[in-house]
Formats: C-alpha cells, structure tokens, sequence
C-alpha cells in the first residue's frame, strides 16, 4: 500500500531510510558469513573462547535477520519495500526532470545528470513488487518467521514442540539473494531520484582478523615456549 508523501523531500527521507536498514542487514550477514568461512583456518583461535564467538554468530545472524523483516515486511502501515515501491508507482511524477533539477540544484554537476534523468520505467518497478511480496516464496517465508518467532513467538508451534525450520526453510542463499535483490531494487530508485547509490560495506569489516592472528600469535608463542621448556627438561634429563 502507498504511503501518503506531501513532497518528493518525504519520500526522500523514507528512501534513506529504509536504505540505512538495508545496508546495516547486508553489513551483518557479510560479517556473519566472513566469520563463518574463518572457522576453518582458525578453529583453534576460536576455540579459545567459544561462548563468545558463538553469541557473536549468532548476533549478527539475528541482526541481519531482523532488518530483513522489516525490510520485506507487508503491513500497509509500515516502512518497507512493497509499501516505498507502491508509493513511487502512485507519485511517477517526483522523479520528473524538473523535480531532480531542483533536489540536485547545488551539485556542480546537475547538468550533466539531469540530461540523462528519467522516470522508472513501469514494466521493471511491477517486477520489483513482485519480487518483494509474498508472491515470491522467499519473501513468503521470511514474513511466516518475523510472524511466528522474531516479532511474535507462536504460544501453538511451541506447545507442539514444531519446528519452525521444519516446514519453513530459509536458506543462506535465499537470504542473500533477499539482501542482495534488495539493495539492488533500493539503488535502482535511489540512482534516479537523486543519483546516488548505497553501498553495503563498512570501513573495518575485516577487523575481526586482527583479532584472530592477535590469538594467533600469542598461542604460537606459547607453544615455542612450550618446546623451550621441554626441550630444557630433556637435556637436563640427559645430563642426569
């Protein structure tokens, strides 16, 4: 359902944020993923301290996840893709020539974007709503999730003891094509509203190494230390 605007500034503020939404969701899930790809190299530095790094996972997992909800969540109240899709299909004419020269009227270089500005075209933004409504299975399951366990916990599935994952899978690849089509869809309207693109990365995302070959180093030194001592108590047994 379309949300009322009174201006194209409005939709402008409610594209940023739904925008901050998803970016945050994509920066979760990447370092959620990095550190999953680590376990194998680092398994023992991870060891060290488990519980930790376990609530770790699982918190940017859930973070992730949660944006994700209200990203491609359905009530016709709220923020969200379907909704931010059927107000641009109802307000075509704020990404009018004239509208974008004035949102870009003090960049040096609004001349040169405005002569390639356009309106979105009609048959990709139907496709778009398609993607991000319940008609696509993914966007399906993942409402039934923010419904039944991370919005609401079913009092029913519990005393059953069902398994949400059970009968209703979503997938690491549905998530990212999710996270991905998302940002995607969000970038294509956002490129011609005001010519600017979002990007899902964060300066630092790979922090999470320094951390690890930290543990890494100390545990070497350990064991070279290690070896030092036996190999002293081996040659005073010797000398014995």
């Amino acid at each position: 359902m379309q949300i009322k605007i009174d201006d194209p500034q409005e939709f402008g503020r409610l594209l940023e944020a739904l925008a901050d939404e998803m970016v945050s969701a994509c920066n979760h899930f990447r370092l959620f993923s990095d550190l999953k790809a680590a376990r194998k190299k680092y398994s023992k530095e991870l060891n060290q301290s488990w519980t930790f790094w376990y609530l770790t996972f699982k918190a940017h997992l859930d973070a992730a996840l949660f944006r994700l909800c209200k990203i491609y969540d359905q009530h016709s109240s709220s923020l969200n893709l379907i909704n931010l899709l059927d107000t641009i299909k109802a307000n075509i004419h704020i990404f009018d020539v004239q509208h974008f020269r004035e949102r870009l009227k003090d960049n040096p270089f609004v001349e040169s974007l405005a002569s390639s500005s356009k309106k979105p075209d009609l048959g990709q933004l139907e496709e778009d709503i398609n993607f991000v409504s319940e008609a696509n299975p993914p966007v399906k399951t993942l409402v039934f999730w923010r419904q039944k366990y991370f919005a609401h916990i079913s009092a029913r599935h519990v005393a059953k003891n069902r398994n949400l994952a059970d009968h209703y899978s979503l997938n690491f690849k549905e998530i990212e094509k999710l996270l991905k089509e998302g940002m995607s869809i969000l970038n294509r309207y956002s490129s011609l509203f005001h010519a600017n693109r979002y990007l899902p990365q964060i300066v630092g995302h790979d922090d999470y190494l320094n951390i690890l070959e930290a543990i890494k180093t100390v545990l070497n030194q350990q064991e070279e230390e290690y070896d030092r001592e036996m190999e002293l108590v081996n040659k005073l047994s010797k000398e014995k």
